[in-house]
């Protein structure tokens, strides 16, 4: 048996502990993100389907996908609006897509309870709508009027669908033009997940997949990433427990490909008693739930953000809003998708709420399934509210906000006045370059390479490196008189730290 690491040429993070068999005077520190200051996206009064009308929400909501599409040449956004329930008061009419009802009746639309390939309404008005933007820049985005629905009559609209939340994918192996983009979320017409497909991400088409193909009965982020890695769709979806609150958790699914087979949702990720702790410490709060969640492959490890409900009390019962609180938004990780933890036990919101009177001072209520990765950046789209989670229709705002790291900057291994020391476990690397992420502006990062029994390999030693004094994303470490391809392997890395913050290494 190897008793060392095989790495892959990539980067490797220090959000957790996995190859580190010694530090000494660091500590590891959560960096929240670096807001926008002001919404990308917010629902416009003048668009009827993103605002419910008097003493109704105006919400525009990203259970969704956000993407660079190099080919189309512009950032992409699959947005959701919300209107029902319609039998409360004037309904909407969007032929051949939503349907209202004039009464609680479920499964009935003037008279029909199936669509023209029979499948049987469920509960066809709640309002769940999928909208369509695009931005030159990420910033700025417009809401093109596509024409595909006639909203009250009117076709100039940017709907294109009714999921609750659509996940969005553009598959270049894909053999026909017209299905290069595929589409998967929960609708609520027939209470299940179904698959779309469209040539371009705005024109969708649902008839070669008239079946679910996955078995899911209620609302609620359903988030898809596919893993490259494994080569495996994976799926995090909001589900209640079997405790006797019925708290919200987060299932996972998995599948090889989008149309199928998922295997059954099986709880993965719930709250804990430390998170009834802090809820009670911070909010007074009766218990914690796990609201939302989205998680994806970032180089070798998986990053998350789960929103964590802390439940108050009560919320508008009127509204069927059943409880009320704030809603956080915290990092995770995971090294195999399914079993994850929190890399900062003080909870500190990654994307923190904003203050008293902020679009999004009530709750980060979701973020986009992943971010959208640049060559020095990473940019995650959210949704943040004024509101928190049981407030009357009337007084409920959603926005979708933009959130910034630096490139691998979730977290960072820190050094003060004090030398710190990083070491890893054995690795076998492939043949390459050392590069650090670092911020040692104040101070300095150096890089010794030891045996696979901890012993300073010559020419490799603190004095022979040449110390990191800036703040680089990309720093090629080097020895004075030794290349790390001559290196005898397996062996270890030793970071060497002074006033300084370290946040990944990465064989190039």
């Amino acid at each position: 048996m190897n008793n060392f690491r095989v790495l892959d040429a990539g980067t490797e993070l220090f959000i957790d502990d996995e190859l580190i068999a010694f530090k000494r005077g660091v500590k590891r520190t959560l960096h929240p993100c670096v807001k926008h200051e002001v919404p990308v996206l917010e629902p416009d009064p003048d668009n009827p389907w993103e605002h419910g009308g008097p003493d109704q929400s105006r919400r525009v909501h990203l259970y969704g996908t956000t993407m660079y599409d190099a080919a189309y040449g512009k950032y992409r956004m699959w947005y959701m609006c919300r209107m029902g329930p319609h039998w409360r008061f004037k309904a909407n009419e969007i032929p051949g897509l939503y349907v209202s009802r004039p009464d609680r009746n479920p499964s009935t639309y003037r008279g029909k309870t199936q669509d023209a390939y029979g499948r049987k309404f469920v509960e066809n008005d709640r309002g769940d709508l999928t909208c369509y933007a695009e931005s030159d820049d990420g910033l700025t985005w417009t809401k093109p009027n596509l024409g595909l629905f006639e909203f009250n009559g009117n076709p100039n609209n940017n709907i294109v669908w009714d999921l609750h939340g659509a996940c969005v994918f553009r598959d270049d192996d894909e053999s026909d033009p017209q299905k290069r983009y595929k589409m998967i979320g929960f609708c609520r017409r027939y209470r299940n997940v179904f698959l779309l497909t469209s040539p371009d991400g705005i024109r969708w088409d649902d008839s070669d997949y008239l079946e679910p193909v996955a078995d899911r009965n209620n609302e609620g982020a359903f988030n898809v990433i596919y893993d490259d890695k494994t080569s495996l769709f994976r799926a995090y979806a909001l589900i209640r427990g079997n405790d006797k609150d019925a708290r919200r958790m987060i299932a996972y699914t998995e599948s090889p490909a989008l149309e199928g087979p998922w295997k059954p949702l099986e709880p993965m990720f719930g709250a804990t008693d430390e998170d009834d702790e802090i809820g009670v410490e911070r909010y007074g709060a009766d218990r914690a739930e796990i609201h939302n969640m989205s998680g994806f492959l970032y180089h070798n490890i998986y990053i998350g953000v789960a929103g964590v409900l802390y439940v108050t009390g009560p919320g508008a019962a009127e509204h069927e809003i059943p409880v009320d609180g704030p809603i956080d938004a915290q990092l995770i990780c995971s090294r195999d998708g399914f079993n994850w933890d929190y890399p900062d036990s003080d909870r500190t919101p990654v994307i923190p709420r904003g203050e008293s009177g902020t679009y999004d001072t009530g709750m980060i209520m979701g973020t986009a399934t992943q971010p959208i990765i640049t060559d020095d950046e990473i940019h995650w789209y959210y949704t943040g509210t004024e509101h928190t989670h049981g407030a009357m229709m009337k007084d409920r705002h959603k926005a979708i906000g933009l959130a910034k790291w630096r490139l691998d900057g979730f977290v960072s291994l820190d050094a003060d006045e004090t030398e710190g020391v990083v070491e890893t476990v054995p690795l076998r690397m492939p043949n390459g370059t050392l590069e650090i992420n670092a911020d040692a502006s104040g101070g300095q990062v150096g890089v010794e390479v030891l045996t696979a029994d901890g012993k300073v390999q010559s020419g490799f030693s603190l004095d022979d490196c040449v110390p990191l004094t800036k703040d680089k994303i990309h720093h090629t470490v080097q020895w004075t008189s030794a290349k790390l391809v001559d290196a005898e392997q397996p062996l270890r890395l030793r970071f060497v730290l002074n006033r300084a913050r370290l946040y990944a290494f990465r064989i190039a």
